[in-house]
């Protein structure tokens, strides 16, 4: 797992799915829908969708040789995936030792030279669960509805596309991933930014003895 989550290779792959990620970032971040039309809210919510496809791709990037195994112990070549909730849930039942949250940017520098990253509020961002919750409610935004059970689920949506697109923003724009590793006592940080206008998603790497833990990823 050590030799996926450092690798160079895997973490361009990365960086090459936030590139898409900050595209499609930028454009939900316009989202203005006064009259509520219903064809602009279902474009917005596969948008999303795809946000999360695409963060759950590089999920994968950094679990790629694991994965592959995991996915072919069920019969299944994970070069057929698509599904972003299926993929996050697969994630993390494949490594439960990894954590995904949003952080602020860059490193705060401790008066003993240490960098310390500092998280955001998790009432402002989505982690793992989250996520793939979302991918399934924008699925159902997609979906036609049956005709003989009426809802309000594209107007609710709509009404909290402004606090999704905000939540993801604060998710996405700097994030980071602790991975423990129990077997050789060492645990990995990443931290990865999107960047600013014209500037390309860039990712740093730490690595220390002993471990870290968290109520949940």
């Amino acid at each position: 797992m050590i030799e996926d989550i450092r690798n160079s290779k895997n973490l361009s792959v990365y960086l090459e799915q936030l590139e898409e990620v900050k595209a499609r970032l930028s454009f939900v971040s316009a989202y203005s829908n006064e009259e509520k039309d219903r064809f602009v809210i279902e474009s917005y919510a596969l948008q999303i969708r795809k946000l999360i496809e695409l963060t759950a791709f590089s999920l994968i990037a950094i679990h790629r040789i694991r994965y592959e195994d995991y996915r072919e112990k069920v019969g299944k070549d994970f070069r057929n995936d698509w599904n972003g909730r299926d993929i996050i849930t697969n994630i993390m039942s494949l490594n439960p030792d990894m954590f995904f949250r949003a952080a602020e940017k860059g490193f705060n520098i401790q008066d003993d030279g240490t960098k310390q990253v500092q998280l955001k509020p998790e009432k402002d961002c989505y982690k793992l669960k989250r996520l793939a919750k979302l991918h399934s409610r924008c699925g159902g935004v997609l979906h036609v509805e049956n005709p003989w059970k009426k809802s309000s689920k594209v107007e609710q949506f709509h009404n909290e596309l402004p606090s999704i697109i905000r939540k993801l923003s604060n998710t996405l724009q700097d994030h980071v991933i602790l991975v423990n590793h129990w077997d050789s006592n060492e645990s990995t940080v990443l931290l990865f930014t999107l960047g600013s206008r014209g500037e390309k998603p860039t990712y740093a790497l730490a690595q220390a003895p002993g471990n870290f833990a968290f109520e949940s990823a």
